[in-house]
């Protein structure tokens, strides 16, 4: 069975809220002690980190959004995309969609990748798509241009699926070959399928095969289903 090509887009938290680069001071005290302190005393940097800390190590998402939030408002734009995410997910605060779009306005508005995406995503799901055709697909370019995989393979799921642009399967394919190149399991796994029933591809059943081991390395469930059987 090859499966068919995942187009779920993946959006806001990617799965990815949680997937973020642990300090490797965490387990120091001092360490702790003194960003703690710092935060107290108003440094964004420091309270971005404590709110990340909070999150990544004892996925205490009230701690989290309270200092994220500190974080947010001095314009931090990580913690702005952040903030989003918990409003959209319901993380450490009631879920809000339209708080979640305020912030992720404010992150895009200072370039961070991930919010543009995933504000790109929000605008894709609600009922006025059709309508923000083009400023999904600025968001998207916006972060594409920043090298954010998700906006790679959220463009090549457009492609595949003919939303906001003519449909076209070599397009889809290149945009998923540069998630791929980022290491996006979802993206492998689409090449596989596209290269297992040559879909915008030659088939090449060796290379389809080589897409999806990448992708099972890399994470990806149902990738990892297939080769278990």
């Amino acid at each position: 069975m090859q499966g068919d090509i995942d187009v779920k887009k993946s959006n806001v938290l990617i799965g990815a809220i949680f997937i973020f680069t642990l300090f490797n001071a965490l387990a120091n005290d001092d360490y702790y002690s003194k960003t703690k302190k710092d935060a107290i005393a108003g440094d964004a940097q420091a309270q971005f980190k404590m709110g990340r800390m909070y999150m990544i190590v004892s996925g205490d998402y009230e701690k989290a959004f309270y200092w994220l939030g500190k974080a947010a408002m001095q314009g931090n734009a990580e913690a702005q995309a952040d903030m989003g995410s918990f409003y959209f997910y319901g993380k450490g605060v009631k879920k809000n969609l339209k708080k979640a779009e305020e912030w992720f306005v404010k992150a895009s508005r200072n370039g961070d990748p991930r919010a543009q995406n995933d504000l790109a995503m929000l605008y894709s799901e609600s009922d006025s798509r059709d309508s923000r055709c083009n400023r999904i697909l600025e968001l998207l370019n916006a972060s594409a241009g920043k090298g954010y995989d998700m906006a790679y393979l959220n463009i090549g799921n457009y492609y595949l699926r003919g939303v906001c642009v003519e449909r076209s399967m070599s397009k889809a394919v290149d945009w998923w070959e540069k998630a791929s190149d980022k290491g996006n399991g979802q993206a492998e796994f689409n090449l596989y399928v596209s290269y297992s029933n040559g879909s915008g591809v030659s088939m090449n059943q060796h290379t389809g095969y080589v897409y999806l081991r990448k992708s099972c390395e890399h994470g990806y469930k149902q990738a990892c289903d297939i080769m278990n059987k």
